[in-house]
């Protein structure tokens, strides 16, 4: 239902002001769209969005427009009513919580202007504290160049990286990326801890008790990643092999290593620290789960 305006409201105001008055309060609108899982109705006028975006422009006027109201599933709500206040005024503020969605949007509806900005956002953060973020969203869309820059980031503060927050969140091609390589500069202690934390994230999402046995199921392959003989004997008999994350036998085999018996179960290499480097093409069939640790060299 349109909402009643003030009286004179258009008076003083600037053409953002106003616009933003209008979609605000309903007014005059002449497109409902149905947003998200519990299609939320969201009202627009379909003026606005079309000059705006080549996709609205289609669906309003194309031979197959849409000529009642309009189902979106794909996006939430929140970041629909994002992308239509930037549409209506060209503000908008981009934070590491909603880069995602409103790059999602900026690609799916050919907002130019607003994907620059978002690029212009992970471009500035890529050397802060949501380089993770960063390395997660720039993978998800394809942006090699700032992919490869969020890695390098990462590489060289692996300890600072690993104990963000953003840290827990990231997918588990993009663990495989960061935990492959001989040039991150964490503690393999620290790497353990944390990917036992991103595991039971992983079971409290799908409902899961946080057990060992979910906690070595969540994990998966990313499990043959984690360099066990680099940590020390102590510390793998105090809080690793007291757990029930790893089996009988790859404990045995870690005890092997500590004793100079090399075997095939966990990667021994150091991981070192190099001043200048190039990082490997991002190919995540350098990793080969049936040897665990082999890595292939390309």
């Amino acid at each position: 239902m349109t909402m009643e305006a003030k009286t004179d409201w258009q008076i003083g105001k600037s053409l953002s002001d106003r616009m933003k008055y209008m979609l605000d309060n309903q007014l005059m609108c002449d497109v409902t769209f149905h947003v998200g899982s519990d299609k939320s109705p969201i009202k627009a006028h379909k003026y606005m969005l079309a000059s705006a975006s080549p996709v609205f422009y289609s669906m309003f006027e194309g031979p197959l427009s849409e000529k009642g109201d309009v189902d979106i599933a794909d996006i939430t709500p929140e970041y629909f009513n994002m992308m239509l206040q930037y549409i209506y005024t060209e503000k908008i503020v981009i934070d590491a919580n909603n880069i995602k969605g409103l790059l999602y949007g900026s690609e799916k509806y050919m907002l130019q202007t607003l994907k620059d900005k978002c690029s212009d956002f992970l471009t500035s953060s890529v050397n802060g504290d949501h380089a993770c973020v960063v390395f997660q969203t720039a993978h998800d869309f394809h942006m090699k160049d700032l992919e490869e820059e969020a890695l390098n980031f990462i590489y060289k503060n692996g300890s600072a990286s690993l104990e963000s927050d953003d840290f827990l969140h990231l997918s588990s091609d993009c663990l495989k990326l960061i935990l492959r390589s001989d040039q991150l500069i964490c503690d393999e202690t620290t790497i353990y801890q944390r990917m036992v934390q991103w595991a039971k994230l992983q079971c409290e999402e799908q409902s899961m008790p946080t057990t060992d046995e979910n906690v070595r199921k969540s994990l998966g392959d990313l499990l043959y990643l984690i360099r066990f003989p680099l940590m020390t004997p102590k510390y793998f008999t105090d809080e690793v092999s007291s757990q029930k994350i790893l089996t009988f036998e790859e404990k045995v085999g870690v005890y092997e290593d500590f004793n100079g018996k090399q075997t095939d179960i966990f990667i021994s290499t150091n991981r070192r620290n190099l001043h200048v480097f190039m990082i490997a093409p991002l190919s995540l069939d350098m990793y080969e789960p049936s040897g665990h640790s082999t890595l292939i060299q390309r």
